[in-house]
């Protein structure tokens, strides 16, 4: 007798099968995560700069375009806006942007408004370099891993699109198609994967130095005021050094095991999840203690990414146990417009928490109704109700609940109870419900939401050809993450000392792969606060004279100061500290005749300087000083001020 038992796979198989999982697998649902995540950064990181239009994205700022693109930071620099020179068409382009991250966000036409959106966020990152820093960095590149996988085949307008062209009668509402839970096996998986272990790995194998040693390196950070909280102004201030101490070699722990606990192929779940609970600690820290841009939530974005299935059912389990009681909502059948509204709210109802009812004579009651009663009212309106409750709710006030009832639904269920809204939603709703019909008519909808003259979906999958061209796009899709794989890995051999001094690579980078980084800024040099945290700061300091022989600096409004960097006294946010400190370098020394222009300005405000008041002298000077040792209580030691510019260029000192 033969035996019928299945044969075990063999051992390459299996081990094949789970680098697969480990590293080329995504679940859909969390691509679609990643996507909103990812969107929501994006509109994030364009709002948060529109109060620097006029004076870093126009020509009436510190930087003109032909002065960047006739000398521009690098020999291959690409932005949108070096096309745009006033204000008002900077404006323009930063709305455009928002509508294309909107519409990414939403999933609406996903290919496009990614590649629409990436272009846009590329070219504020690019525009004036001189604000950079590393999240905007790691942003370009999540928009770049991003364009080769289906950000948009679950949790998006257009995969509602797609099932909204199956077609069901009233009592087939409540079985809608299921979900596309396949999982996605893509290059592009493996390449985030990578970026952030790469990440992690250099920022840690680089903070090799004394302060990360010691374990003074946190405290040393909130000395620089340029950079510093108020909540980390108080830390420095109220915090014994242990507590600081402990953090640093927490933040060396856990950036340290990231790497190997995110490519881990044994029990991939946990590891991950272990590596996520870690790292959303330590970014969060980081966000709330200094103000180092977006680096903190663009790297928490990437982890939607990686969530894996078991992590999806688990979040879905946990809100439905935080949502409200099933209800059951009976509409209409009949009517065209209001069955494809029902059919559309159960493709939203991802909970399950909604019950549709039709025209069912054998359907339940809600509490305390008759028959005769409900058949009469459901004529007129939309009802709805909790099994076993004691409360009804009709017209707009019953799709409100319907809405509170659907994921995130609650966070405006509540507008139409307001006063005001409430009756004027009551008497809309009393318009349409009289002409629902002909509304439906003009929707292009018949009997039971059945769009007129369509026939039904054709369930038999895609045709031959349809899947030879799907084919192809995957195959190119990922010919185009290995191009970008190999350009970026070559930069990241020349920009990470670790490579060159531990390992002793030296590698000469191909002009191809240059190109390919430059133009997009995906750069790879990772070592954050490294070999050790500064232990010195510094500010910028204006003396300009004005027309009535006052002095002041622009900054502040007040006399020059020449005491040690002040957060409680400088320009707020990162883009202001990003760009005097390194107008101050040596390397961008070629950027101060267009900061020297600007001052002379008189018909743009320059901070605290009004339009129409006349600058007649000025010098700028970057003033350095010296951080207390932790710890010590002492104060900041004033170093020697260095002369920036000066204009006119012969004048007094």
């Amino acid at each position: 007798m033969s035996d019928s038992r299945p044969t075990a796979d063999p051992v390459w198989r299996r081990a094949a099968r789970r680098l697969r999982q480990t590293c080329f697998e995504a679940d859909p649902r969390a691509l679609g995560l990643f996507r909103i995540a990812l969107g929501l950064l994006g509109i994030w990181d364009v709002l948060r700069r529109v109060p620097w239009i006029e004076l870093f994205y126009s020509n009436q700022g510190v930087l003109s375009n032909h002065f960047a693109l006739f000398r521009p930071h690098s020999s291959h620099t690409f932005s949108l806006l070096l096309g745009i020179s006033r204000p008002e068409e900077a404006a323009v382009f930063f709305g455009f942007a928002l509508v294309c991250l909107t519409l990414f966000t939403l999933g609406a036409w996903t290919r496009v408004t990614h590649v629409l959106s990436m272009l846009c966020i590329i070219s504020l990152h690019s525009r004036n370099v001189l604000l950079e820093n590393g999240g905007d960095v790691v942003m370009n590149l999540w928009w770049l891993w991003g364009l080769f996988l289906p950000l948009g085949r679950r949790l998006s307008i257009d995969s509602l699109r797609a099932s909204m062209k199956r077609k069901e009668g009233p009592g087939q509402i409540n079985d809608p198609p299921t979900p596309d839970r396949r999982p996605v096996v893509s290059l592009a998986v493996f390449a985030i994967l990578w970026q952030l272990s790469v990440i992690y790995f250099f920022n840690t194998v680089h903070k090799g130095g004394s302060t990360w040693m010691d374990g003074t390196a946190l405290a040393w950070t909130l000395e620089q005021d340029r950079i510093v909280t108020d909540l980390g102004l108080w830390v420095r201030e109220a915090w014994p050094l242990w507590t600081t101490q402990a953090m640093t070699w927490g933040t060396l722990a856990i950036e340290g095991a990231a790497p190997v606990l995110l490519m881990s192929p044994i029990g991939t779940v946990w590891t991950r999840r272990i590596a996520f609970a870690g790292l959303v600690g330590l970014h969060v820290g980081i966000f709330l203690l200094t103000d180092v841009g977006l680096f903190s939530p663009t790297m928490i974005v990437a982890y939607f990414a990686l969530l894996a299935a078991a992590d999806i059912e688990l979040l879905r389990r946990l809100l439905r146990r935080l949502a409200g009681p099933t209800i059951i909502v009976a509409y209409d059948s009949d009517c065209g417009i209001c069955h494809w509204c029902a059919r559309l709210g159960v493709r939203l109802d991802r909970l399950g928490l909604i019950t549709w009812l039709g025209r069912d004579p054998e359907g339940p009651l809600p509490p305390g109704w008759t028959r005769e009663r409900f058949d009469a009212e459901r004529e007129e309106t939309i009802m709805a109700w909790v099994p076993g409750g004691d409360r009804v709710w009709l017209r707009h006030r019953a799709l409100a609940r319907a809405l509170a009832a659907l994921p995130l639904g609650r966070l405006i269920a509540w507008i139409p109870r307001l006063p005001g809204i409430d009756w004027l939603l009551e008497r809309a709703y009393r318009v349409f419900a009289v002409r629902r019909h002909v509304f439906g008519a003009w929707c292009g909808l018949g009997v039971c939401g059945i769009a007129i003259g369509a026939g039904p979906a054709d369930d038999d999958g895609p045709s031959p050809a349809r899947r030879a061209w799907n084919t192809t796009k995957w195959a190119v899709a990922q010919l185009g993450v290995l191009f970008f794989l190999l350009a970026t890995g070559s930069q990241l051999l020349i920009e990470n000392r670790f490579v060159r001094d531990t390992i002793g690579i030296e590698h000469q980078q191909p002009a191809w792969a240059r190109k390919a980084v430059h133009y997009g800024r995906f750069f790879q040099g990772w070592s954050m606060f490294a070999p050790n945290a500064p232990t010195g700061d510094g500010w910028m300091v204006i003396e300009a004279e004005l027309q009535d022989g006052r002095v002041i600096d622009p900054q502040t409004g007040e006399a020059p100061a020449f005491v040690p960097c002040d957060a409680k006294r400088m320009v707020k946010g990162q883009f202001w500290g990003s760009y005097t400190s390194r107008l101050a370098g040596k390397r961008n020394r070629r950027y101060r005749s267009e900061f020297s222009k600007w001052l002379r300005n008189t018909k743009v405000r320059r901070l605290h300087v009004p339009p129409g008041t006349r600058i007649v002298a000025f010098t700028v000077w970057w003033q350095p000083d010296r951080s207390p040792r932790p710890g010590s209580g002492a104060e900041p030691v004033l170093g020697k001020r260095q002369e920036m510019m000066r204009w006119p260029a012969g004048g007094r000192r």
